[in-house]
C-alpha cells in the first residue's frame, strides 16, 4: 500500500514539475531575444520588511543555480501571448523578460497566480493595511518554496482560514481542481466546515457566512458528481442549503431553503419504495432539480448546468431500472389506480383511498415522464413491462373519473404512450376490451369543463387517428372501421342532433315512461364535474365543438373516403358552417378553416355540394361584416378565394362569380376579387373558344385548367417529353374527342417542328403559330377508311391496365415510319401474362412524309380504341413523345 501512495505521490510530482518547464528569455540591446536557458518555476516567497511575492526559476541541469528571482510587482506590467508566453518589463530594472512554457496549463497557473497577487497587493495598498501578518511564519529575509500552491493542500477548516479556503476554491483550475475536490471529501473535513456554519449562524457573523456561501458556490461548480452528491446527502443536505441561503447579494432578503426542504408534504409515497438506494435516488433527484432551477439559477454556467442534469438522468436510469424489475411493486400500483375512488374509505395511515389513488396515477404519469428522455432499450423495456401489466385498462377507468386531477393524469399518459409507440394504444383500442376507451375520451371531449383536458383529448384523438403512422393496413382499417361505425355518430352529435343540445352544452333526453311522450328531461352538460354558470358552460361548449370541427378537418385531410361518405350521408357540410352565425370568432375561425380543407381537397363532392346548397352565402355574409378591419376572420376568407382563383377551380369559380359579381367588384382593397372575375372571364373566353374550333392554339392553350391538362412540349426538345394525353385533354374538353385529339396532336406536331434531323417527317422551318391540324381537317380525317392491322388490335388489348401506370411511346423507326410501344410498368401487366407490344402503325410514303395529314392512322387507332370495350384505361394515362 505504501508502494503505491509514492508512485502516485512521484507520479503527480513529475506531472506538476512538467507542466512548470520553462525557457527563459530576456532583450537584449540589439533588439533580440536572448535564450537564459530552460528551468521550472515555482512561486515564493520573500519576508524582509514586509512579504514579497515572486517568480523563481531553477535551472533544468542544477536544481541550486537560479536562472531568474522576481518579484510581482503591483503595476500592470505583465502580458500574456497567446497560451504559453508570459511577458512583464520591471520598473525597477526597465529589462524585458518573456517566459515561454512547455504546457498552457502551466502558462495559466502562473498567470491566475500573477493576477491574485496583484490584486491583493493593490487591495492593500488602497486600504493602508500591513501585509506582515500575511508572512506568516517565514524567517525574516529567506526564500521558501510554496508547491503547496500546486499540491493544493487545502488549510485546516478553521474560522480563520476561511479567507484562504474561499480564494483557493474561486481560483480553481482544471488542474488544481481535482486535488480541491480530494482535500474536500477527506474524511471529516465537510462536518467541520459545517460546524463552522452553525456556529457563525448562532453568533450572527454575517461576514463569515457570505464566505461560506463562496465556498460551497464555488464547490458546486467544480462540477464533481460525487461531492455534489456528498453535499446533497441526507446527512448534509439541510447544512449545504443553510450555508446558500446567505447569498450576499440577498442580505437584506430572507430566503427559506431548509424550511421548503424540510415540507413533509413535499414527498408522497404512493405505494413503498422497499430499496433504500431507490429511495435516496429520487430525493437526490428531487434536490438536484430544486438547486438547479432555484438555489444556484442565478450563478449556474451551462457545465454545471450539464452535469446536474446528466446526473439526473443516470439517477433516473437506476430508477426506471429498479422500479421495473419489482413486479410486487407495480401489481400494487395498479391495483391501487383500479381501485374505486371512496371519498369515505380511509386508508390505515388515515389517508383517504381517493387520495392514494390520485397519487398512484400522479407517480405512475411521472415514471413516464421520467422515462422519456432514456435511449430507446430501456425506455422500450419499461413501456413493454408496464403496458403487460394493463396500463390502458386503468387509463379506461381514469379517463371517466370524477377526479379531474386523476383525468388529467390519464391524458398525459397517453400522450406519453403515443409519442412513444401508438401501436400500443391503438392494439388496445381495436381490441373488444378498448371500445370504452374510445367512448370515454370522445364523451369527455364534449363534457369536460377544463378546456384544457379538451385540448389534450383532441391531441390524443389526432395521434390515434393519423393515417401517417399505421404499421399496417390491416390495423389501419380496424382502427378506422370502429371510429366510423361506433363513435363517429357521438362525436358529431352537438351538429347532427342540435334539437339535443340545450345552447349551452346540456344535454335533454326524452322521455317514453308511461305515455309521457314530448315531455323532456336534463342529462349530461358540460358542467359534469363542477357546478359552473351558464355563462361558463356556454364557453365550455363552444370550445368542444371548435375542437370538434379541428378533428373533423383532420379526417378530411387524413381520412379522405370515408369522410367523404360520412358527410355525404348525413350533410354534415352544411350543418357545419352554420357555425358562420356564432358570435364568437374562434368558432367562425374554426368553420372557415373546414371549409377551406374541404375547397383545398379539390373533390368534386365537396364543390358539388358547396355549389348546390349555396355553401358560400355565409362567406359572403361574414366578408361584409369584416370587410376593412384587417383581422383574422377577413385575411381567413381572403386566402380562401385566392386559393381558389390560383387553383383556377372552374366549378368553384363559376358559381361564386355569377352570383356575387355585383359584391365582388365593389371591393377594392384588395384584388383577389377582381382577379377571380378576371380568371372567370377568362375561362368563358376559353369555353367558347372551344366551341369555335380554335382549342388547337397555344394561346387557347394557356387559358387551359393547369390541373386538368399538363404543360404542353418543349418545342426543339431532344429528349423525351411530357404532352397532354387524350383522356387527359376529354376532362378539358368535355365529351369531344374530336377536339381532345386535335389538341394532342398539335402539341405532338408543334414538338416536331423544330427538330433538325435529316429523317424528320416536317420541314424544319415552320413558324405557323396557328393550328395545325384543325376541328375540321381532324374531323376529315377521322373519315378515312384506313383499316387497322392486327398488331394495333393488339395494342388495344395491352393498354387496357390501371390507369396510373399506361405509358404510350411514340417513336421513329428508320426513314418515314412511326410506331407505338407501350411498356410494361405495373404489377398488373404480368398477373395478366401481357408483354411490351411494338405496333407499326403507318409507312409514310416519301411524298407524303411532310404532310400532317399522314397521321390519319393514329387518330383511327385513337378513334377505335375509344370505341373499343377495352378504352378506360388508355385514354386516362399520360402519353410521352419521345424523338
Amino acid at each position: 500500500m505504501s508502494n503505491n501512495k509514492e508512485a502516485e505521490s512521484n507520479s503527480s510530482s513529475n506531472y506538476f514539475k512538467q507542466i512548470r518547464r520553462v525557457k527563459l528569455y530576456v532583450l537584449g540591446g540589439d533588439g533580440q531575444w536572448d535564450d537564459r536557458g530552460t528551468g521550472y518555476v515555482s512561486y515564493q516567497f520573500v519576508q524582509g520588511n514586509g512579504v514579497v511575492e515572486g517568480l523563481r526559476v531553477t535551472s533544468e541541469a542544477d536544481d541550486s543555480k537560479d536562472l531568474l528571482m522576481t518579484k510581482i510587482f503591483e503595476e500592470d506590467v505583465f502580458q500574456r501571448q497567446g497560451d504559453t508566453i508570459v511577458t512583464w518589463t520591471n520598473p525597477e530594472t526597465r529589462e524585458d523578460v518573456a517566459l515561454s512554457f512547455q504546457e498552457a496549463d502551466g502558462a495559466k497557473e502562473i498567470w491566475n497566480i500573477i493576477c491574485q497577487v496583484q490584486s491583493r497587493l493593490r487591495k492593500n495598498s488602497t486600504d493602508d493595511c500591513d501585509t506582515e501578518n500575511a508572512a506568516g511564519n517565514h524567517s525574516s529575509g529567506t526564500l521558501h518554496n510554496s508547491d503547496d500552491f500546486y499540491e493544493m493542500s487545502l488549510p485546516q477548516p478553521e474560522m480563520e482560514n476561511l479567507e484562504k479556503l474561499q480564494e483557493i476554491v474561486s481560483s480553481a483550475t482544471s488542474v488544481t481542481r481535482d486535488r480541491i475536490v480530494d482535500g474536500v471529501m477527506q474524511d471529516g473535513y465537510l462536518s467541520k466546515i459545517y460546524q463552522i456554519f452553525r456556529t457563525c449562524e448562532d453568533l450572527e457573523m454575517e461576514q463569515s457566512l457570505h464566505t461560506l456561501f463562496k465556498i460551497f458556490k464555488g464547490l458546486i461548480m467544480l462540477n464533481e458528481p460525487s461531492l455534489i452528491e456528498l453535499c446533497l446527502s441526507d446527512q448534509n443536505v439541510l447544512d449545504t442549503m443553510g450555508i446558500l441561503e446567505y447569498d450576499p447579494e440577498y442580505s437584506n432578503h430572507t430566503i427559506k431553503h431548509r424550511e421548503y426542504l424540510k415540507n413533509p408534504n413535499l414527498f408522497k409515497e404512493a405505494v413503498p419504495i422497499k430499496s433504500p438506494a431507490i429511495l435516496f435516488k429520487i430525493h437526490l433527484n428531487f434536490r438536484l432539480t430544486y438547486l438547479k432551477d432555484v438555489v444556484m439559477a442565478r450563478y449556474i454556467d451551462d457545465v454545471s448546468f450539464s452535469t446536474i442534469r446528466e446526473l439526473i438522468l443516470l439517477n433516473n436510469v437506476e430508477i426506471i431500472a429498479q422500479i421495473q424489475s419489482d413486479s410486487a411493486m407495480l401489481e400494487e400500483l395498479f391495483e391501487l389506480c383500479r381501485s374505486p375512488s371512496n371519498p369515505k374509505g380511509e386508508a390505515k395511515n388515515g389517508e383517504k383511498l381517493s387520495e392514494k389513488k390520485r397519487n398512484g396515477f400522479l407517480f405512475l404519469r411521472e415514471l413516464l415522464e421520467i422515462a422519456k428522455p432514456l435511449q430507446l432499450p430501456p425506455q422500450m423495456a419499461f413501456f413493454r413491462s408496464i403496458s403487460s401489466h394493463g396500463l390502458f385498462s386503468i387509463l379506461e377507468n381514469g379517463v371517466n373519473s370524477d377526479d379531474n386531477t386523476i383525468v388529467s393524469a390519464s391524458t398525459d399518459i397517453m400522450l406519453c404512450t403515443l409519442n412513444h409507440d401508438p401501436q400500443l394504444l391503438r392494439s388496445y383500442v381495436t381490441s373488444d376490451e378498448g371500445q370504452t376507451l374510445l367512448k370515454n375520451l370522445i364523451e369527455g371531449l364534449l363534457f369536460f369543463q377544463d378546456v384544457g383536458l379538451k385540448a389534450q383529448i383532441t391531441e390524443i384523438l389526432r395521434c390515434l387517428l393519423d393515417s401517417t403512422t399505421f404499421g399496417c393496413p390491416v390495423e389501419r382499417e380496424g382502427l378506422l372501421d370502429s371510429f366510423y361505425l361506433n363513435h363517429m355518430d357521438t362525436m358529431m352529435s352537438p351538429f347532427l342532433s342540435e334539437e339535443s343540445w340545450t345552447e349551452d352544452g346540456e344535454q335533454i333526453q326524452h322521455s317514453t315512461n308511461s305515455g309521457e311522450e314530448g315531455s323532456q328531461s336534463k342529462g349530461k352538460s358540460v358542467n359534469l364535474k363542477t357546478s359552473v354558470s351558464k355563462r361558463e358552460r356556454k364557453e365550455c361548449w363552444d370550445c368542444a365543438r371548435k375542437h370538434v370541427v379541428e378533428l373533423l378537418s383532420f379526417c378530411i385531410e387524413h381520412h379522405a373516403q370515408r369522410v367523404k361518405y360520412y358527410m355525404m350521408r348525413h350533410d354534415v357540410l352544411h350543418k357545419v358552417l352554420e357555425l358562420f352565425r356564432q358570435p364568437n370568432k374562434h368558432l367562425v375561425l374554426a368553420a372557415l378553416k373546414f371549409l377551406r380543407q374541404c375547397v383545398g381537397a379539390n373533390d368534386s363532392f365537396y364543390n358539388r355540394t358547396i355549389v348546390k346548397k349555396d355553401l358560400f352565402a355565409g362567406v359572403l355574409h361574414l366578408l361584409k361584416q369584416h370587410l376593412y378591419r384587417n383581422n383574422l376572420v377577413n385575411s381567413a376568407i381572403i386566402e380562401l378565394f385566392d386559393h381558389i382563383r390560383v387553383k383556377n377551380m372552374k366549378a368553384l369559380i363559376k358559381y361564386i362569380v355569377e352570383k356575387y359579381r355585383s359584391v365582388f367588384e365593389h371591393i377594392e382593397y384588395v384584388e383577389t376579387f377582381k382577379l377571380i372575375i378576371i380568371k372567370y372571364d377568362q375561362n368563358q373566353e376559353f369555353e367558347k373558344d372551344k366551341a369555335n374550333g380554335l382549342v388547337g392554339s397555344e394561346d387557347v392553350h394557356s387559358n387551359c385548367d393547369a390541373a386538368a391538362l399538363p404543360t404542353g412540349a418543349a418545342r426543339g426538345g431532344r429528349t423525351r417529353t411530357q404532352v397532354a394525353g387524350v383522356g387527359e385533354a376529354l376532362e378539358a374538353f368535355g365529351a369531344d374527342l374530336t377536339s381532345a385529339c386535335a389538341f394532342v396532336l398539335n402539341l405532338f406536331l408543334r414538338s416536331k417542328l423544330d427538330d433538325d434531323d435529316d429523317e424528320s417527317y416536317f420541314d424544319e422551318d415552320d413558324e405557323d403559330d396557328g393550328p395545325v391540324v384543325s376541328k375540321e381537317a381532324l374531323e376529315e380525317m377521322s373519315k378515312s377508311n384506313t383499316n387497322l392491322s392486327q398488331e394495333s388490335s393488339g395494342l388495344a388489348a395491352v393498354l387496357n391496365t390501371y390507369e396510373d401506370v399506361d405509358k404510350v411511346e411514340i417513336r421513329r423507326r428508320g426513314r418515314g415510319r412511326l410506331s407505338l410501344k407501350h411498356r410494361r410498368t405495373s404489377r398488373s401487366m404480368v398477373q395478366r401474362r401481357m408483354h411490351p407490344t411494338t405496333v407499326t402503325v403507318c409507312s409514310l410514303p416519301p411524298d407524303r412524309r411532310q404532310n400532317p395529314f399522314s397521321l390519319a392512322p393514329v387518330v383511327n387507332l385513337v378513334l377505335c380504341l375509344r370505341s373499343s370495350p377495352v378504352h378506360s384505361g388508355c385514354f386516362r394515362s399520360q402519353w410521352r413523345w419521345r424523338t
